[in-house]
Order: structure tokens, then sequence, then C-alpha cells
């Protein structure tokens, strides 16, 4: 937790209070995963793929590609982050923060129209009508409007 905290010191000034929020929340829940050891990436992929299955209801042949893209994803976040909170250095916690943006890119790819529309719909109501949701939902995803901020914040393309 400490270390953690001292990350915290790093983050630049936010402009947005939910970009700030919302970085903590994927810290704190990424944190969490690599205390958990070997046990983390299955925790990972895991709850990723039950959290959006409820959404987007995967057709069988998609479950073995969100599997292997949530296995992917922990594997390289780890490595940032375990660089990230060793060093302390601005540019890995940006590097980290520009592979969320990545990653919900990625994730969205893979999806069809109408589940991509099922998606942003349910976080758009989240954002809107339940925010306890939204923080849960945005410690491992992203709303259009928080991949918005993000994008603008970060400067990615």
């Amino acid at each position: 937790m400490k270390k953690l905290l001292l990350l915290f010191v790093l983050l630049p000034m936010l402009s947005s209070a939910q970009i700030e929020k919302t970085i903590k929340l994927k810290l704190a829940v990424m944190q969490n995963f690599v205390s958990k050891g070997e046990e983390g990436q299955t925790m990972f992929w895991q709850t990723k793929g039950k959290i959006t299955f409820g959404i987007v209801n995967y057709t069988e042949a998609q479950n073995y590609q969100f599997k292997e893209l949530f296995i992917n994803q922990y594997k390289e976040l780890e490595t940032i982050y375990t660089k990230m909170i060793g060093s302390q250095d601005e540019r890995d916690t940006d590097l980290y923060i520009r592979t969320l943006i990545r990653q919900e890119d990625d994730y969205r790819k893979l999806l069809t129209a109408e589940q991509l529309t099922k998606y942003t719909k349910q976080l758009a109501d989240f954002e809107k009508n339940n925010p306890q949701a939204h923080d849960s939902y945005s410690s491992l995803f992203f709303s259009d409007n928080l991949l918005k901020e993000f994008k603008t914040k970060f400067q990615y393309k």
C-alpha cells in the first residue's frame, strides 16, 4: 500500500477529478491482482470475462478469444505495473495509462456491433444512474465518456 501511495505522488495534477478517481481505482484493482501472485492472473481474466459476459453475452466461439485477450492484457499490465511501482517514474505511469486505453480499444474491436452497443449503453447507464456500479466497472473498463477524457488528457490517438 505504501508503494501505491507513493505512486499517487507521481501522478501529475489532473484536470478531471473523475480521471484521477478512475486511475486510483484501476491501480488499486491491479495492486490487488498482483498481490495474489500467480492466482492474480486467473482472477483478472475471470473477473473481466464474467463482468463483460453479463453485458454482451459472448458467443461460444468468442469465449476463447476473450480469455486469451484478458490473459495477455494481464501479463502486459503486470510487467508495466511492476516496473512503474519500482521506478516511480512518471513515464512508466504514462505508459501504464496509455496501455489501459489501448487495451480498452482492443477489447472493443473484438465485439460485434450489437455487443459494442450493449456494452457502451450499459456503461453509460451506470455512469449516469449508478455511481457505485460505475466505479466498479471503471476499475477495469472505460465508458465512452471516460475513454474520450483519457484519450484527450493523455493525447492518445
